[in-house]
């Protein structure tokens, strides 16, 4: 993989697409803590060569007891100068050929961009003790799912 290659980027936006919470009188209830609480991470990549763009779409879902109690969706647009320099797209043998090892930086500043929007989400709640756990990046991209869009 070229390491060399220059390209520019930046973040274009970041859209709320899923939050959801349980209401703190059904959670009161229940025994909350680091052995009850089950954190779920999922990551999507969404490649748009047109508009020169790739999307990272990243989740996190927090179970207590198999009850779900919090869901949070977010997509993060991030424009590419010229996504060529970054990635072709082999049709014939549906794969994607990287040029360049950027993805990971692209997940990893989603997933402290998630970090800071579910810190200011559940402030003031019982979750509040429980911000976003560090995860292992190379498990997380191990997990991610590539789409090209049209």
């Amino acid at each position: 993989m070229n390491t060399e290659t220059n390209i520019l980027f930046s973040l274009e936006s970041i859209e709320e697409i899923l939050y959801s919470i349980s209401s703190c009188d059904s959670m009161a209830h229940t025994c909350i803590n680091r052995e009850t609480l089950r954190v779920q991470f999922m990551t999507q990549t969404f490649l748009n060569i047109k508009n020169n763009q790739v999307k990272i779409k990243v989740g996190t879902k927090y179970d207590i007891q198999e009850v779900s109690v919090l869901n949070l969706e977010l997509l993060f647009v991030f424009g590419i100068n010229n996504i060529d320099n970054l990635v072709s797209v082999d049709r014939d043998n549906m794969k994607l050929n990287f040029k360049a090892d950027l993805i990971p930086t692209f997940i990893n500043v989603a997933i402290g961009g998630m970090r800071g929007v579910l810190y200011e989400k559940v402030k003031s709640t019982i979750l509040e003790a429980y911000p976003l756990p560090l995860i292992d990046l190379q498990e997380l991209i191990k997990q991610n799912t590539f789409h090209v869009e049209e």
